[in-house]
């Protein structure tokens, strides 16, 4: 494709609300562009089905569908009229003729896996057995197997269940819900946001397999038994690691590190659905062992390979495999036919982003959907119909050169042939000349069939060929116990000198933690080259899992340990929560040499954990090893208190006197101009305003002062010491504030700031400086005050009186962050007059659409360049977005955010709560003291509830401090820049991020 034709086609893929018309399915099929030799035709469409979500096939051959017209609404319960329907192609024409409808009354459906008898599904709000009990294809009973999973997100829930190696049922779980799910063993789990887990066909037990990462909405096994995910919003493609804690919005890194990827590059989106291994071999062989990945925002299927470096899969992007000409075009699931073709559930429509675009906007399609086949031509492969093959059919397919033919033949001897199949599965596992590939399916087969010989597993682990081995191990992982000799042959997979076997004996040994197997995997990590990470991650949750034995902690505290060994057993042990590990860091930390400040996380971790008989010594210890460097002191006390803060335990008088002397000398050394000041003075300056603060330390008023004048200094480190003065003697200290914020010369974030510390008091007397303070101010800074004063009675009238005398505009008290709490608690004559004063005022939406057609309209890119929006994204954005792994991970990172185009840009820019996502919605706390404050959830730690402000700061708060948390109608993501962002900076900010496509 030459460069203006690519040109031209993206722009048709910049608006969240495409413009052009709808197309026929004929019209949007010539509208592909495939490589030579492809062709692509429809093998179904409206009126025949609605809108695709997920697909998969059965035994038959048939492809079953989920579909939904009510996405992303739900419907009440009892109201949902989504399908799942079977589709047939009888006369082999390519296009489905036979089209039934199996289920018709369900809720945004969308995992689906068909099974004997029926199928399984997910439907708001559980995970059903579709019974088919007298095989006419219409579902006839309905049973919970798991539920209920949250839903107050709709664009990810349950999806994309896929038949494991294993024969459990793997599915991934979406975006921002919350779901507490069990089996009926009782056994349940807890799934925040996006994980993976599995599940027995039976229900019987559900497993997760994964923790992190946004949405993930796809995902494919490939020869070697590694199930690889697509995640919406990080990366198109990470081959999963059994127990992987993934990066995640609000996580905290733990000290071992997030699992690692396989790929440091986008696909030009924030939209990847779909993902699928190619081990067929209709395609090409240049397009075999590719990943496809659907993109619905740039309408395209992408393409990637894989290399090795030891186990750790690298990826390289091919060019793209399909581009659409037609922007309604969104390919949400790719499937591989059981014909080798790929099969593309198209959900057609003009809209497709959920949070972009307003949930109910009448330009959503709900009827229009398609499903594509593309081949290559005259390539053909007729279909096989195994539910009625033979045993010996199947065993003979269980070596087929496709994987997913061996797989299918696999589950179909399993579910329908069953025990009747062990003699012959047994006599090809002790035949030396079985294919491997074959053998592969037999170990798991008789493994799923519960008649797994020993011995034939034995010699699978001692096979020649690797693929073999590895399966082997998984299957050993599987297991609930192992023998002694299962141990041994998995302590030797450690020793083979090829790293997937190894990754494999330490997967195994992680789900099988024993007092003799750790010293091993310890002695294994030290080998394993820095570009190998997934060997490596996989060695460190291993040895975490045998950490989190008691008994083993305790072995390892007995035994001697190099310097290196024990460095690496600290480091693990410190993510561990429990009283051995403490005790363990605790005699680390002691008899180590290097300095106790570069073991701060240990310290916080030992005070965490370790029993209270155990904990005042070792405070002692700790203050006496610091010496007399204040660095040291600084990074020790911080430590402490975060640990007992954790912990939930009051502080100690010795630990408080201490942190506060070295938050005392701490403060003593505020240079007293910008060239004696560096950057990382701000944490520790910050850190002694906020003890300083806490602990009402009047002797610490002289340095508190210094900091807030300090105009070198940072403007939360700022901020700290204007609360912490307010904290002391707020009566004293009110019109030194009061002073910052009225300096024009102060940059107007900190003066908001410093707005904020002046609410910790609730008196006449700094309700009077607000009100002054209104006068003459900024539009950004007045409505901060505003916010203040609307939240007592007092306030609400002075700030009445004020925008009667002219001193504010009425506009303010339709601010997003004013009226809301202006009007809780609000009496009769308030009522009155604030709806006098807002009576001519335009509705604050029409109002912003106005401006935001006006940005638009002027938009002028004329000697803007993407280096001069970057500085203004950096003042404005970084502190909480992240833009190719540079900034905060506050909000959602923005890699591919290009693709949206600028109307959209300038729509969420200027408008951010049009439409929230309720993983970035503020929450307003009230506190036993009365004092009220807001942020976004991050996360817990132990007693802690850990949030965010919208300087991109996380901040904590005890839990037992809180009376009351109500989420608020309002995003963190601050809503002046209309005011803050002049018109020229605004232009170069949406130049730079138009910029920004990978």
């Amino acid at each position: 494709m030459n460069p203006a034709d690519s040109a031209a086609l993206n722009s048709l893929y910049d608006e969240h609300v495409r413009t052009t018309e709808y197309q026929t399915p004929e019209q949007e099929r010539l509208s592909f562009i495939l490589p030579p030799g492809f062709e692509v035709t429809l093998f179904a469409a409206e009126p025949d089905i609605t809108k695709p979500i997920n697909m998969a096939f059965d035994e038959k051959g048939r492809l079953w569908v989920s579909q939904s017209s009510e996405y992303p609404i739900a419907a009440g319960p009892g109201e949902g009229n989504d399908r799942i329907t079977i589709l047939e192609d009888t006369d082999g024409d390519g296009r489905a003729d036979k089209i039934n409808d199996f289920s018709s009354d369900l809720n945004i459906p969308i995992g689906i896996m068909p099974v004997k008898g029926g199928a399984i599904g997910y439907s708001i709000p559980n995970i059903y057995r579709f019974a088919d009990s007298d095989n006419d294809g219409k579902e006839d009973k309905r049973e919970v197997m798991l539920g209920e999973f949250g839903h107050e997100d709709t664009h990810g829930m349950v999806n994309n269940l896929i038949r494991g190696f294993d024969g459990w049922i793997h599915a991934s779980h979406g975006y921002t819900n919350t779901s507490v799910v069990a089996g009926t063993d009782g056994d349940s789990i807890k799934m925040v946001s996006g994980n993976t887990f599995r599940f027995k066909m039976d229900g019987s037990r559900v497993e997760k397999t994964t923790d992190g990462r946004i949405n993930p909405f796809g995902s494919d096994f490939d020869e070697m038994g590694y199930l690889y995910s697509a995640d919406c919003h990080t990366l198109p493609i990470f081959q999963l690691i059994w127990d992987g804690n993934y990066e995640q919005w609000g996580k905290k890194e733990p000290n071992i590190g997030f699992a690692p990827t396989m790929m440091d590059y986008g696909l030009n989106s924030t939209a990847l659905a779909g993902l699928v291994y190619y081990t067929d071999t209709q395609f090409p062989e240049k397009y075999q062992n590719s990943f496809y990945s659907g993109d619905v925002v740039t309408c395209r299927i992408s393409r990637n390979t894989i290399e090795y470096k030891g186990s750790t899969p690298r990826a390289t992007r091919q060019e793209d495999f399909l581009v659409s000409k037609d922007p309604w075009f969104r390919p949400v699931d790719i499937k591989i036919g059981p014909d080798g073709a790929m099969y593309i559930a198209d959900f057609y429509n003009r809209i497709i982003g959920h949070y972009e675009v307003p949930l109910g906007h009448p330009g959503r399609d709900r009827i229009s959907g398609r499903i594509w086949k593309i081949t290559y031509k005259g390539n053909s492969r007729k279909v096989t119909d195994w539910s009625e093959a033979s045993l010996a059919d199947l065993l003979e397919a269980m070596k087929h050169k496709v994987l997913a033919t061996r797989m299918m033949a696999t589950d179909e001897l399993v579910d329908r042939v069953g025990a009747k199949a062990i003699p012959a599965l047994e006599s090809l596992a002790q035949k030396s000349n079985t294919d491997p590939k074959q053998l592969i399916q037999v170990i798991w087969a008789l493994y799923r069939l519960n008649a797994l010989p020993d011995e034939v597993l034995a010699a699978a682990v001692q096979h020649a060929d690797v693929r073999v081995k590895v399966h082997a191990y998984k299957v050993l992982a599987n297991y609930s116990k192992l023998t002694a000799a299962q141990r041994s042959l998995t302590l030797q997979g450690l020793d083979n000198q090829n790293p997937h076997v190894q990754r494999a004996a330490a997967e195994v040994l992680g789900r099988h933690p024993d007092q003799n197997s750790y010293k091993r995997l310890i002695s294994l990590e030290a080998q394993v080259p820095a570009y190998d990470t997934h060997l490596r991650y996989t060695i460190l949750l291993s040895i975490r899992k045998h950490l989190e034995q008691d008994a083993i902690m305790q072995h390892a505290a007995r035994e001697k340990w190099s310097e290196k060994e024990a460095g690496l057993l600290a480091l693990v042990a410190s993510d561990v929560q429990s009283i051995e590990a403490g005790n363990f860091l605790l005699q680390y930390v002691k008899n180590t040499e290097q300095p106790i400040g570069q073991m701060a996380p240990y310290v916080a971790s030992v005070a965490r954990a370790v029993p209270a008989s155990a904990l005042h010594p070792f405070i002692d210890f700790a203050i006496t090893k610091t010496g007399n460097d204040l660095e040291q002191q600084f990074l020790v006390a911080r430590a402490l208190n975060q640990g007992m803060a954790q912990r939930g335990s009051k502080v100690s008088p010795v630990l408080q006197n201490w942190t506060q002397a070295v938050a005392g000398k701490i403060l003593a050394t505020v240079p007293a101009d910008s060239a004696d000041w560096n950057p990382e003075m701000n944490d520790r300056q910050h850190y002694a305003a906020e003890v300083a603060g806490k602990y009402k330390a009047g002797h610490m008023v002289p340095g508190l002062k210094k900091v807030l004048s300090a105009q070198y200094a940072a403007e939360g480190t700022r901020q700290a010491a204007a609360i912490a003065l307010m904290d002391i003697a707020p009566e004293q200290h009110a019109a030194i504030l009061y002073k910052t914020l009225r300096n024009a010369e102060e940059p107007r974030r900190l003066r908001q700031k410093v707005a904020r510390a002046l609410e910790q008091s609730e008196s006449a007397q700094v309700r009077d400086l607000l009100v002054l303070a209104l006068e003459d101010a900024p539009y950004e800074l007045q409505s901060t005050i505003a916010s203040i004063l609307a939240k007592s009675s007092e306030g609400k009238t002075m700030l009445l009186k004020a925008i009667r005398q002219g001193h504010a505009p009425a506009r303010l008290l339709k601010s997003v962050q004013v009226e809301e709490p202006f009007l809780a608690n609000i009496d009769p004559n308030q009522r009155k007059e604030f709806d006098a004063l807002t009576a001519n005022l335009l509705p604050l939406s029409v109002e912003r659409q106005k401006l935001i057609d006006k940005r638009i309209a002027e938009f002028n890119a004329r000697g803007k360049t993407p280096e001069m929006g970057k500085a203004v994204f950096s003042r404005n954005c970084s502190m909480c977005h992240q833009v190719n792994k540079e900034g905060g991970m506050i909000g959602p990172q923005l890699d591919g955010i290009g693709n949206w185009g600028k109307i959209a840009l300038a729509t969420k820019i200027l408008d951010p709560n049009r439409n929230i996502s309720e993983n970035f919605r503020n929450y307003n706390i009230t506190l036993h003291n009365g004092k009220t404050i807001s942020g976004q959830y991050r996360r817990e730690e132990g007693q802690m509830l850990i949030l965010a402000n919208s300087s991109g700061e996380e901040f904590a708060v005890s839990q037992q401090d809180i009376r009351e948390k109500e989420a608020s109608k309002y995003t963190l993501m601050p809503d002046n820049f209309n005011s803050t962002i002049p018109k020229d900076d605004f232009d170069a900010l949406i130049v730079y991020l138009l910029s920004i496509k990978q």
